[in-house]
């Protein structure tokens, strides 16, 4: 089966990501952090293809022609797609539209803000496609998702959904039951966003000391710089 994994992601600019965390960061510092997160996340990807022959990477990007914004995001080579859409729902259906022209048979799309999401989870995803299941979703716990994968498009589930809102995985699952799909929720898994999500995620990778190598990296030259 011909396999793609996705990730989702903006041009890393200074100001123009994580700027809910401005405050605790300065915009520069912001940046950093998302391309670590990058960096993570395109590692995480590379594991799972390293255990599913044939899977390709890709990165669904934004602004169309931000290409060098990428090049020191620590990844190996991968599709470059560039994102369609006035909002998150249209992104996503031309996303997965695009990946199935291409011919792809399952294609699972992960977003940018969960540097210590466990591959396994990942995995999973496709393992799913394996049966009789037409979508997977991993929640996180801020009502959104993490993961959504399908084995061929299904525009309706990402139809009428109150993007940026808690409702968001609520509604897809509604819209995904209304289409009478075969639905698989993945683990929960935690988003950063927030302040109090980045905190957080300094307590965990203090508890971790394995994962997401890059955030952890960056975290260190932060409190370097700090003193």
């Amino acid at each position: 089966m011909k396999e793609a994994l996705v990730l989702m992601a903006k041009a890393p600019r200074e100001g123009e990501v994580k700027t809910r965390l401005l405050g605790a960061l300065d915009p520069e510092e912001a940046r950093r952090l998302y391309v670590a997160f990058l960096s993570d996340t395109f590692a995480l990807m590379e594991d799972v293809r390293d255990e599913r022959e044939g899977l390709t990477l890709a990165l669904c990007y934004t602004p169309e022609g931000e290409e060098e914004a990428f090049e020191e995001v620590e990844r190996e080579g991968s599709l470059m797609v560039p994102q369609r859409g006035e909002n998150l729902g249209e992104r996503l259906t031309n996303c997965f539209a695009d990946l199935f022209a291409l011919g792809f048979e399952s294609v699972v799309v992960v977003g940018a803000d969960s540097p210590t999401l466990p591959g396994e989870y990942v995995f999973d995803a496709f393992e799913c496609f394996e049966t009789d299941d037409d979508v997977v979703i991993g929640p996180s716990e801020d009502g959104g998702y993490y993961l959504v994968g399908m084995r061929k498009l299904h525009e309706r589930i990402f139809e009428d959904v109150p993007w940026g809102d808690n409702r968001v995985l609520d509604a897809t699952v509604e819209r995904v039951k209304e289409a009478e799909l075969n639905l698989v929720l993945l683990p929960e898994w935690r988003d950063v966003d927030t302040t109090e999500d980045f905190e957080r995620l300094k307590r965990d990778l203090g508890a971790d000391k394995g994962a997401a190598k890059f955030t952890r990296r960056f975290l260190k030259e932060l409190a370097k710089g700090r003193r």
